[in-house]
């Protein structure tokens, strides 16, 4: 049996996924925002996997919003207009992936599960850095948005993930239909 390229894609952005959840409880800021970053990317390839080749996919590179534009161009569903927002706001986080411009611009990061009430202020910015922030339960909404549209079953490729990963892939995920459970 041959695997497909979909099936890569998806099962390697899941690793991802899960890396960068567990990196969230564990504080890892601001590794948690670059696994997150690749899952989100990986998992926009697998669905663009549908129409494309290895080679025009390897083209786009990590740039995470011309990949998303492909994605929603490819699937046209309004739905995904509401993320473009997120999208942009996980991509700063490639700019992290080397330590480059923490060393020259400083940083100021918050990594949370969900985003702070409106009312709520938070105290990490600094004039003179720049602000990095991410949200858990945004991204698994974006995630399991993509798996809807892009018509892939999650429990596929999140169900048969070991105890530890599926303890991470739960914990305080409002996003039911991506998890095993």
């Amino acid at each position: 049996m041959s695997v497909s390229a979909l099936e890569v894609f998806f099962s390697t952005a899941t690793q991802y996924y899960v890396a960068g959840r567990y990196g969230t409880f564990a504080g890892l800021v601001p590794v948690v925002g670059n696994l997150l970053h690749h899952a989100v990317e990986i998992y926009l390839k697998g669905g663009l996997s549908k129409r494309k080749n290895l080679a025009e996919l390897k083209k786009l590179r990590h740039d995470l919003p011309g990949v998303w534009r492909g994605f929603k161009a490819q699937f046209r569903d309004g739905s995904l207009d509401q993320f473009d927002g997120g999208v942009s706001t996980l991509h700063a986080f490639e700019e992290l992936r080397y330590p480059d411009s923490v060393l020259t611009k400083g940083m100021s990061c918050l990594v949370s599960i969900e985003r702070p009430s409106s009312g709520a202020t938070t105290d990490v910015a600094t004039a003179s850095s720049p602000q990095y922030d991410l949200y858990l339960q945004e991204v698994d909404r974006l995630i399991a948005n993509i798996f809807v549209v892009a018509s892939i079953n999650p429990k596929y490729f999140m169900g048969s993930r070991n105890k530890h990963a599926k303890q991470y892939l739960d914990e305080e995920n409002a996003e039911s239909g991506l998890t095993s459970a």
